[in-house]
C-alpha cells in the first residue's frame, strides 16, 4: 500500500515538474523541428 502511494506521489510530482518546465513544448517542439521519420515508411514497406 505504502509503496503504491509513494509511487503515485512520485509520478504526480514528476508530472508536475515536467509540465511546469513545459513538458508538451519540449516534447513536441523537436518533433515539429524534425518531422522527417523515414524509419516508419521503410518499416511499413
Amino acid at each position: 500500500m505504502l509503496s503504491f502511494w509513494t509511487r503515485l506521489l512520485a509520478v504526480a510530482l514528476l508530472l508536475a515538474q515536467l509540465s511546469a518546465c513545459g513538458l508538451k513544448g519540449d516534447l513536441y517542439i523537436p518533433e515539429r523541428q524534425y518531422p522527417q521519420t523515414p524509419q516508419q515508411d521503410k518499416s511499413s514497406s
